[in-house]
């Protein structure tokens, strides 16, 4: 089985940033996907650019921070101050989908045109779980080629009916009090079990600074993953497991399903 163990989140802080370089470099992740409208964004382009890591995913946002678009032009992803809606108010509230393709677009624009190789798409906070944003997703998927993240069978089967590359399997639940070496070994065995070809494990990891702890209530839990993925052991037992590590620029040329 081929792993991609993607770390979500690069761009929110610089803290984060710091965190995901680590463990790309000293650990087992190796993808990563990019906020292009937070804090530590221009942090982390600047990362990108000057080569430390391969390539990036686009880690599309529509539920935190401020729209790359005008405000007035995706009224209905923003508040009445124009900053994003939160995820329930977001997902709750009548969506349009022009709207989330034409800010979907400025995000993944806003790293190509820094230089950057974009990886994969996938959305913060799984919003691409609602019908209209999933349409959206798809719309600019077709535009670039991407391969996306899937939450689920059905959402795999659509994609995969699509055309688009899609991993076989997806782990969104090393996360918050799940996160310790057992459980990154057992829902790793889990992927295993299912007999994926490609499985993608999502994590968070990232080092605490005052952005973090301002903005976020994920803190500590971000640095208690980077032990464990930096953990030598956590390699060792995927070695010993048959487990090759991946990233989604393999999945690229892979045919989908």
């Amino acid at each position: 089985m081929l792993l991609i163990v993607n770390a979500d989140d690069f761009g929110y802080t610089v803290g984060v940033n710091r965190g995901i370089i680590k463990a790309m470099e000293c650990g087992v992740v190796t993808s990563t996907s990019l906020m292009a409208n937070q804090p530590g964004t221009g942090d982390a382009l600047a990362v990108l650019c000057r080569g430390r890591l391969k390539a990036a995913g686009v880690h599309l946002c529509l539920t935190a921070g401020r729209p790359l678009c005008d405000p007035a032009a995706v009224p209905s992803l923003v508040d009445g101050r124009g900053w994003f809606k939160k995820r329930d108010a977001l997902l709750s509230g009548s969506l349009n989908g022009e709207e989330v393709r034409r800010e979907f677009l400025a995000q993944v624009e806003k790293v190509r045109a820094a230089g950057v190789r974009v990886s994969h798409l996938d959305t913060h906070h799984h919003v691409h779980t609602h019908t209209v944003i999933l349409e959206a997703l798809l719309d600019v998927v077709r535009r670039y080629g991407l391969p996306v993240r899937s939450l689920d069978s059905s959402m795999r089967q659509r994609l995969i009916r699509q055309g688009v590359p899609t991993p076989d399997y997806f782990c969104g639940h090393w996360f918050g009090e799940q996160v310790s070496g057992e459980s990154f070994r057992r829902l790793v065995t889990a992927g295993l079990q299912s007999g994926a070809g490609v499985m993608e494990l999502m994590t968070h990891p990232g080092i605490v600074d005052e952005e973090l702890r301002q903005r976020s209530s994920y803190t500590w839990q971000r640095e208690r993953e980077l032990a464990i993925l930096c953990d030598p052991g956590t390699r060792q037992w995927l070695l010993e497991q048959g487990v090759k590590l991946a990233s989604y620029l393999d999945l690229a040329g892979r045919p989908p399903g």
